[in-house]
């Protein structure tokens, strides 16, 4: 997208097919979003990770005149981007011709019994990769947390071809925004309605406002609570293909996902044996795909620990003590009565999907903060994509980042009448409303925000928690049943 001086930015008239909305958000944000219908122009790329794509889009395709952007990043993927068939080759033309061009995944851990950095490179199916000190140092912060994609220059080492790690990544150029001010944001937000708003994030998360009810919206951007909110604990059941999965996968690269296998201590928490911090204590949201066919390791050992993890944000592992304040969600399968938009009858209790040894713990599931309700999402198809202008989802993972750091439940504590609530509802309340008032409401404080949005706010967040609570009340009677939560909002 192409910015101007002084903020004014490039006219959006001959783009076909905006509506009011896409021309406003032209108008005032050109610099930060990407149309999202260009971004699914070829369908040999959609199992790239979509803040790849839109950032490839944001910066070669001008949307006036979109083929050739289209070419160039046909062209960089083509020449740069390695298939798993092609490792071996590419392997071999490092080898053969001293360096290679790559796009792809970079990550980095400390090796102490070697004293050595190891970079993991996923395109060449090397996780024993050397890193230029240089390279390391500039983008340390990330390259040793969740690590990142850009494109990358490996080289073959010669001093090292009799040694078991001759590559070398000697340059590195992440995909990354440049331009990032969380002040700006928020003053941005003010000059848009709030269903304009509401509208601008759906097509930015990749779906198709017009196609969706309010309600629908508003559990989309639920869905979004644990990227602004520390230790967030969500669980989402609802029927296949309402893209559980394709959200979290996409939605950011500070999303770790657990899935088809077993979940251990050492993925979770700590690997002893490599000293590597687990994924709970270095990404911002943790997300166990299909919960209700997970596999935990020494179950009742690694769920009492994520179990005082998700109520502490802390755990202890080998005598050391860690902090962290990724969230963490749960989605998976519930069979539904999709005619009525509800789960099936056949059920005691909607934790039944869950594993067995999470469905029956009710202190764990006591510590879910929201029960989104998947089966009141759409399901998706083709039509539900998104075709208008968007924030780069890249760019909107930066300030999701910058406003975890702000906390909003004061607002939530002098707006919410919150007497009355056993602490976990109290907690899960003020965590969900405050999420959801970082999202749509940036721009508020207690003073200036209207009863309507404290409100939308409050309510979805109680009923969700009253979910939590009926359902453990199905459980555990004499503990939870009868349990209602009455939050009004002055």
């Amino acid at each position: 997208m192409t910015a101007l001086a002084d903020g004014n930015l490039a006219d959006s008239g001959d783009i076909a097919g905006l509506s009011a909305l896409d021309r406003k958000v032209y108008a005032h944000l050109a610099d930060r979003v990407v149309l999202k219908r260009l971004t699914r122009w070829n369908e040999a790329y959609k199992d790239f990770p979509r803040f790849v794509m839109e950032y490839l889009c944001a910066r070669y395709i001008d949307p006036h005149n979109p083929a050739r952007g289209q070419a160039i990043i046909d062209k960089l993927l083509k020449e740069h981007y390695v298939d798993s068939s092609e490792v071996q080759l590419i392997k071999s033309e490092i080898r053969e011709k001293g360096a290679y061009a790559l796009l792809g995944s970079l990550a980095v851990r400390l090796d102490e019994r070697a004293d050595e950095y190891w970079a993991d490179v996923p395109a060449i199916a090397s996780n024993k990769v050397r890193i230029a000190p240089a390279v390391l140092h500039e983008y340390r912060d990330v390259l040793l947390t969740t690590g990142a994609w850009g494109t990358m220059r490996i080289e073959w080492d010669r001093r090292k071809e009799n040694d078991s790690a001759p590559f070398r990544v000697t340059q590195f150029t992440p995909f990354q925004v440049t331009r990032l001010s969380l002040d700006d944001y928020i003053e941005r937000r003010a000059l848009f309605s709030d269903d304009e708003w509401i509208d601008l994030l759906i097509s930015s998360i990749g779906f198709e406002p017009s196609r969706l009810s309010q309600t629908e919206k508003w559990l989309y951007l639920l869905r979004l609570v644990p990227f602004v909110e520390k230790n967030y604990n969500m669980l989402e059941l609802g029927p296949r293909e309402t893209g559980k999965t394709f959200f979290f996968r996409n939605m950011s690269s500070r999303v770790a996902i657990v899935s088809g296998g077993a979940a251990s201590q050492a993925t979770l928490f700590y690997n002893a044996a490599r000293n590597v911090t687990g994924i709970v204590g270095v990404a911002q949201v943790v997300y166990f795909d299909e919960i209700g066919n997970t596999k935990f390791q020494d179950p009742e050992v690694t769920i009492s620990i994520l179990q005082d993890y998700m109520s502490s944000g802390q755990y202890t592992r080998a005598g050391r003590p860690f902090t962290s304040t990724a969230s963490i969600v749960m989605g998976g399968n519930i069979d539904c009565d999709m005619l009525n938009r509800r789960p099936a009858s056949k059920y005691a209790n909607l934790f039944e999907p869950l594993p067995e040894e999470l469905g029956q713990r009710t202190a764990f599931l006591d510590r879910i903060h929201a029960y989104l309700p998947g089966w009141e999402m759409p399901k998706i198809v083709a039509d539900n994509y998104a075709a208008g202008f968007g924030f780069m989802t890249d760019y909107l993972a930066a300030i999701f980042d910058r406003l975890r750091a702000r906390n909003c439940q004061g607002i939530v504590e002098q707006r919410a009448r919150l007497d009355g609530l056993k602490s976990r509802d109290l907690d899960a309340v003020k965590k969900t409303a405050a999420g959801l008032l970082k999202i749509v409401y940036p721009h508020r404080d207690a003073e200036s925000a209207s009863h309507p949005e404290i409100a939308a706010c409050v309510d979805l967040a109680v009923r969700c928690r009253q979910r939590v609570v009926t359902e453990l009340g199905k459980i555990a009677p004499a503990e939870f049943r009868g349990i209602v939560l009455d939050v009004p909002v002055d």
